[in-house]
This record gives C-alpha cells, sequence and structure tokens, in this order.
C-alpha cells in the first residue's frame, strides 16, 4: 500500500508566522479576541471556519487518515465531498468532539451541546455550540469512519460526546521517532556527579497549561541553592530563562539529538501539565531509559502504567514527596531501572508496533 503525507503548514508558525498568514491571524483571532483569558487550554473556533482546497490526492485515496485538521480541512466539506471513503481519524485531543476547545479541563458541555461555553467570550458562545452541531452532523454522513485514540482516558472522553458517541474508538499509542530508539544509549549517565538529575521538556516553557513554574517552585522549595546536596533540574524548550538559578538550567529549544543526549543523562522526567493527551516526551524518556513523574490527569498515567515504571502526582505536594523519594534512591538502581523502562517503551510506543496496529484499522 503506497502513501503520502498530505499537510497545509509546514512550519512552525510561532517562528515563521509569515509563512501562513491566514492560518496566523485566525490562531490570533482565537488566542486574544474570543478565547476567555480565565480559560487556560486552547481553542479553535475561528480557525475553523474555514479550509483550503482539498488536495486532490484525497480524491483518488482508497484510506484517508486524518489526524490535526484545525484550519486545513473541514469534516463538512469532507463529508460532503466523499462520504463513502474510509476514514481514520486519530484524535489527539478533544477538539474533534468539543465545539472549541482542544482541552475541555473541568467542563462536560460537550457531552451535551456546548451552550454556555465557558472556553469564550459571551458573544461568540453560539458559535461554539453552532460548531458542535456541525460536526456532529458531518459525523453522521460518513459510511466508513474508524476513530483511533492514542489513549483510553481520550476514548472515553470521545465515547461520552454527542459527536462520537455511536461510534466504536480503537486505542493505539503514539509511536516515537525511530531515533529514540535506534540510537546507542550510554546504558549509564555519563556525567561524573551522583546527584539526581531532573528534566522538563516543553515546546513553551511559559505555556500555563504546562504548569512548568509549579514544578520550579516545588523543585527549588526542596532542594534550595544552598543546599548541600546536588541535585539538577533542566528545562528544555523556548522561554526558560527566568527560571534559571543555581540548580536549574535552561538549554533552550533543541534537535532531536540534543533532547537524546539530554535524556540519557537524566534520572528522571517530570511532566507538570494541567492538561494532556499521551504526550510523546514520556514515550521518547523511556526509550532513553528515563523515569516519569507525570500529574494524573489525560492519558499520563495509562503511560506510566504501560511503561511499569514511573509515577502520577495530584498536587505540588505530591511532586514534592516523589522528588524526595527518587534523591533517596541509590545511584545503583536508578541505573539498574533504565534498561527495563526501555524495553516496555519498544514493546508499546515503537514506529513497529503502532504500524502493526494501524494495518487491522486499515484493513
Amino acid at each position: 500500500m503506497k502513501s503520502q503525507l498530505v499537510t497545509v503548514i509546514e512550519t512552525n508558525l510561532r517562528e515563521s508566522p509569515l509563512s501562513s498568514l491566514r492560518h496566523t491571524l485566525s490562531a490570533g483571532v482565537d488566542e486574544y479576541a474570543i478565547r476567555r483569558q480565565k480559560f487556560s487550554a486552547p481553542i479553535s473556533l475561528f480557525r475553523d471556519g474555514f479550509s483550503v482546497p482539498p488536495d486532490p490526492l484525497i480524491k483518488s485515496a482508497k484510506v484517508v487518515h486524518l489526524h490535526g485538521i484545525n484550519g486545513a480541512l473541514s469534516l463538512p466539506q469532507l463529508a460532503k465531498s466523499w462520504p463513502e471513503k474510509r476514514i481514520v481519524w486519530t484524535l489527539h485531543d478533544m477538539n474533534p468532539f468539543t465545539g472549541t476547545c482542544h482541552y475541555s479541563l473541568d467542563c462536560r458541555k460537550f457531552t451535551s451541546d456546548c451552550s454556555g461555553c465557558p472556553a469564550v467570550k459571551i458573544p461568540f458562545r453560539g458559535m461554539v455550540a453552532n460548531s458542535l452541531a456541525s460536526k456532529k452532523a458531518a459525523v453522521s454522513v460518513f459510511d466508513d469512519l474508524r476513530l483511533v485514540a492514542p489513549s483510553a482516558w481520550l476514548a472515553q472522553q470521545a465515547a461520552t460526546s454527542t459527536v462520537f458517541s455511536d461510534h466504536n474508538i480503537s486505542v493505539i499509542p503514539n509511536p516515537i521517532a525511530d531515533d529514540y530508539f535506534s540510537r546507542p544509549t550510554k546504558g549509564t549517565p555519563a556525567r561524573a556527579d551522583t546527584g539526581l538529575r531532573v528534566v522538563i521538556v516543553a515546546k513553551s516553557l511559559l505555556d500555563p497549561v504546562k504548569n512548568v513554574a509549579m514544578a520550579v517552585k516545588t523543585f527549588l522549595s526542596l532542594f534550595p541553592d544552598e543546599a548541600g546536596a546536588n541535585p539538577e533540574l533542566v528545562l528544555v524548550g523556548q522561554g526558560g530563562e527566568g527560571f534559571v538559578s543555581h540548580r536549574v538550567k535552561a538549554l533552550g529549544a533543541l534537535t532531536s539529538e540534543e533532547i537524546i543526549a539530554e535524556l540519557d543523562d537524566a534520572d528522571v522526567l517530570v511532566v507538570p501539565s494541567l492538561a494532556e493527551n499521551a504526550p510523546l516526551v514520556i514515550a521518547e524518556a523511556a526509550a532513553r531509559g528515563v523515569k516519569p513523574l507525570v500529574a494524573n490527569i489525560g492519558g499520563m498515567p495509562e503511560m506510566v502504567r504501560m511503561l511499569g515504571q514511573g509515577n502520577t502526582f495530584d498536587s505540588a505536594s505530591g511532586l514534592s514527596a516523589l522528588l524526595e523519594l527518587e534523591m533517596s534512591t541509590s545511584v545503583e538502581a536508578r541505573r539498574g531501572r533504565r534498561e527495563k523502562i526501555q524495553e516496555k517503551a519498544s514493546s508499546h510506543f515503537s514506529p513497529q508496533a503502532a504500524a502493526n496496529n494501524y494495518a487491522k484499522i486499515y484493513s
């Protein structure tokens, strides 16, 4: 079976906003004109109001596999043009079955009609309800729609929605790049010291949903700069300069090769996000033998269970207790668990594992 990737945006709009001015402007309208600032998760409402003409490849394809379609392809457009095609749709967040939000946080309005949406300012709430109704109507037209979620948590959320309540949803973990498995691992950290090394990875360290500030504050409260022990917190991503101290390093955005090198020197990955599905960074770190400590939300606890290693926390005090426990764990024990974590990561998150599961969906 031949396959081809069709994408509307090939660059990072944060770095190259002029590469697709229409998408940049629509994202700005969603973020600054429509979204209520008290609602911390991203939304797509104005973005979803337009789409580019479908690529000719879609017309000739036997299977169309959708991923993120916001601002690229509208469901009503696809349903009107090719209702009979086999559509495989991998849901990466909640937006496909909500009126606008990518994560509903504590809101459950997507299980009914999204009226009175708390994510947007009052004048736009009617548009949110209409958006949800439009998605539901479009989905009902498809003759052969096959849904996939990267986590059981997201599949459960989708199943309770008005859009996908009548559909079966398969669970296939997202694969990570083969580089994380194919590159030789050091087996043990290369650094000379034996102190605990904690890493946090996020595209934007200042994104309030990523909750990095809480994790940094917790780490420094537990291990103040003047303490005699030598733990270190390493931040990877944009915007971390304001967190830097004696014990906190900010490396900025790194390439995959550079991230792999940092993970090979790390003991623990912390993911303190307020909303997540199944972030790839957990699998990427596990492929290098790094133990995850993750917030008890979304699909992250599920990933920890798959790995058989790691812990979840519900609060800053919970994270503090886990870090303290890691600090008291011997260097030999920390190094000894790496191979076990790597083996589990390969069995669940390798490209081959995902390919085998998707072959069943396509056939």
